[in-house]
């Protein structure tokens, strides 16, 4: 027996009392404690998003527990304290009994465990649990805006890390790394932006930090190194980093030590990256008796604001250190050993500069290399990107998504993207992390949601053209309530500006929608890589909001009711296709054709199932292939003639493109004359009217007659996706 043979639905609730939810969910522990389910109450769990909305929404899920003082928060005599507390794991699973298994229905974390008494006595108590998904818990509270290079590097596990993107009335340098002490000013330091720079080819280079230490006037940073850090770094190997801008192009006073660190002990006690007056680079060390030793001398340094690295390793004796500057990594090694990180200092010589000196992003890896790129380089599209200090210009939308959710620690399912459907970004601006996810998904057009413990994503790519998972036959009474279809101009604009961050603007409109409704107006603002794409993206969003056919708020399902449908609604997720097929005779003719994009599921017990989609319309996700049935569109024709509900010939005027076709290779060809889909197997004639011979009317279930000036189009319009 299974549900869809009658059976009831197998259920399972499961908790992971204690576990860190930092962690990967694949080394939680979990309790099932479906035992302690209270079954007469709903459980219910909303999924996805609303209808038109913009942006992914979290989940929710409210289910009730029997609470004999187990499930209490702080009380000392429950099995599982002192673990009943906020944002715990929870499951919700559920087996149909076809031999797939349990089927997960919600993945998320409770919010809140109220402890209510339902009978006003102490005879039965229940906690009526309070459910969110992932992004319901990464939105908690008021995070700061980071920069790209705080982001990357601060995911990156450094063992001391100082951003230096202190406000301007700052006299420290704050430390992003718990336990490790803020960098101490010495001498002059403004903090302030740092400047963009024009590039010969007029490529403006926008740096992914905020405001610096400006160490021009003679000022520097220091700071000591907590004992954790000395132990972990302590034999090797480390990576020492800072970002600073020597400017080359003016004549320095004095050679420039733009990073100095001292170690616990080892073959060299005092280490420095220094820029000479000659524009070297050098890696300098000293012994405890201060004997100086270049180790490496570079050739020429970088005038403009630029990464400086240097790491040492430890192998059989010998000491490999590497300096690392632009594209190249110039190394040398010597017999000895190394220390552990103590101390660092930014410009300790205090050199002053008449032009601006910032300097920050000072971290300490115990690591051989730098963990973060250091260089532009070419992505697995063959495009070239820029790195972290450059404000990712240039990055795959779908990528950046990708990176983004990794710097935060979030996992992340999305099928590969085809290169032809790559859309750039332009700067990774300061900010946070749903907004800058946000920005990723509107520039790509795809869907962000919720998927088990971690975000899935489904590309615009992969929305084109998407297979029908569910079918419900409204005649087979597999159709529920609400199904209310209505037309209004709720997600109607008819006219659309995109704009460019810090670009130029494209705006498309639909004349024959505004002559009939009015304009009405949307605009938005893409973080694009060039305005090339713009025109573009304005043509594909008044595409999306002027489907012109009824608006669904729901579709639902009575899954007790139609048991046979459990299976297919289970495979639907955010994106899914579904149709109603033989909708009730009052409703607009043909099939009901939507996307899922959230639903809301109701479970009354083991055998009362229902859900209730929300949906978006499918038709134009349905886009022009190699081999579909999609045709060119043939705007403007109209019958010359009037036409009887039976007749099977037809006059068309010509099309706003020409004439029709009278390629035998064309036919059958079915068009939509007024409402109604038919099936002409020829056109002739070389001036308009042409005659087309008619094999089949009312196709769609449409039988009328029609008058002359009824609008003729292809029934299939094929749409070139963005």
């Amino acid at each position: 027996m299974s549900y869809a043979t009658g059976d009831s639905l197998a259920v399972r609730v499961r908790i992971a009392f204690g576990a860190s939810i930092a962690a990967d969910p694949a080394t939680w522990t979990w309790t099932d404690v479906t035992a302690w389910w209270h079954v007469p109450d709903d459980v219910t769990i909303g999924w996805g998003r609303s209808s038109g909305a913009e942006h992914a929404e979290f989940s929710t899920m409210s289910l009730t527990l029997k609470n004999d003082g187990r499930f209490t928060a702080y009380n000392p005599l429950s099995p599982y304290w002192p673990n009943v507390r906020k944002w715990t794991p929870i499951e919700f699973d559920i087996d149909l009994g076809d031999g797939a298994g349990w089927r997960n229905r919600f993945s998320g974390f409770i919010r809140r465990w109220p402890l209510t008494w339902p009978g006003r006595s102490g005879l039965m108590a229940l906690a009526r649990i309070d459910a969110v998904g992932i992004l319901g818990r990464i939105g908690r509270g008021q995070p700061p805006a980071r920069s790209p290079m705080q982001r990357t590097i601060s995911a990156s596990s450094p063992v001391a890390y100082w951003p230096g993107e202190d406000g301007v009335l700052s006299s420290q340098a704050g430390a992003a790394t718990s336990g490790v002490a803020p960098l101490t000013v010495g001498g002059v330091v403004e903090f302030q932006p740092v400047d963009d720079y024009v590039g010969l080819n007029g490529l403006t280079t926008r740096y992914g930090t905020t405001a610096l230490a400006n160490l021009a006037g003679g000022g520097s940073l220091s700071a000591q190194l907590p004992a954790a850090a000395v132990a972990a770094t302590a034999g090797g190997p480390w990576t020492m980093h800072v970002a600073m801008q020597v400017n080359t192009f003016e004549a320095l006073p004095a050679d420039v030590v733009v990073l100095e660190w001292t170690t616990s002990g080892g073959t060299y006690t005092r280490w420095q990256i220094v820029v000479t007056t000659t524009n070297r680079t050098q890696v300098v060390a000293y012994t405890a008796a201060g004997a100086a030793t270049t180790l490496i001398d570079h050739g020429s340094a970088t005038p403009t604001f630029d990464t400086y690295a240097v790491s040492a390793s430890v192998s059989g004796g010998t000491v490999t250190v590497k300096l690392y500057r632009d594209a190249v990594t110039p190394s040398t090694t010597f017999a000895g050993s190394l220390g552990g990180i103590t101390s660092v200092a930014v410009n300790p010589t205090r050199t002053t500069m008449t032009v601006d000196m910032p300097a920050g992003h000072l971290a300490v890896w115990a690591a051989d290399s730098p963990p973060v790129a250091r260089s532009g380089f070419i992505d697995s599209y063959g495009g070239f990107v820029r790195e972290s200090r450059r404000s990712w210009q240039f990055e795959a939308a779908t990528d950046r998504l990708v990176r983004l959710c990794a710097e935060d620690g979030v996992p992340l399912a999305m099928p590969a993207v085809p290169a032809i459907a790559v859309q750039r970004m332009g700067w990774q601006t300061p900010d946070r992390s749903q907004a800058l996810h946000e920005e990723c998904e509107a520039v790509d057009g795809g869907l962000l949601y919720e998927s088990g413990f971690g975000l899935g994503y489904l590309p615009r790519s992969a929305r084109y053209n998407p297979p029908v998972v569910l079918t419900i036959d409204a005649d087979a009474g597999q159709l529920g309530s609400p199904f209310e279809p209505v037309d209004d101009d709720q997600r109607l604009r008819n006219q659309w500006t995109v704009e460019r961050a810090e670009g130029s603007s494209a705006t498309v409109a639909d004349p024959v929608s505004i002559v009939l409704q009015g304009r009405i107006e949307a605009s938005v603002t893409l973080n694009l890589s060039s305005d090339a794409p713009l025109g573009d993206h304005a043509g594909w969003r008044l595409h999306l909001s002027t489907v012109d056919e009824p608006r669904y708020p729901a579709v639902s399902i009575n899954l007790a009711a139609a048991p046979e449908l459990a299976t297919a609604w289970c495979s639907c997720r955010p994106g899914s296709r579904i149709q109603v097929v033989n909708p009730p005779e009052q409703n607009v003719p043909g099939t009901v054709d939507q996307i899922v994009v959230g639903a809301t599921e109701v479970y009354r017990g083991r055998r009362s199932w229902r859900a209730t989609m929300n949906v978006e319309p499918a038709a134009p996700w349905l886009v022009a292939t190699a081999s579909g049935p999609q045709r060119a569109a043939a705007a403007g024709s109209t019958l010359a003639a009037d036409i009887t509900a039976g007749a099977l010939s037809l006059s068309l005027t010509t099309t706003a493109d020409g004439l029709w076709t009278t390629k035998a290779s064309a036919f059958p060809l079915d068009l939509l004359v007024g409402g109604e889909r038919v099936t002409v197997s020829a056109i002739t004639g070389t001036s308009s009217p042409q005659p087309a011979t008619v094999t089949a009317r009312a196709v769609n279930g449409v039988s009328r007659s029609w008058p002359a000036g009824t609008p003729v189009q292809v029934w299939s319009p094929a749409v070139v996706p963005l």
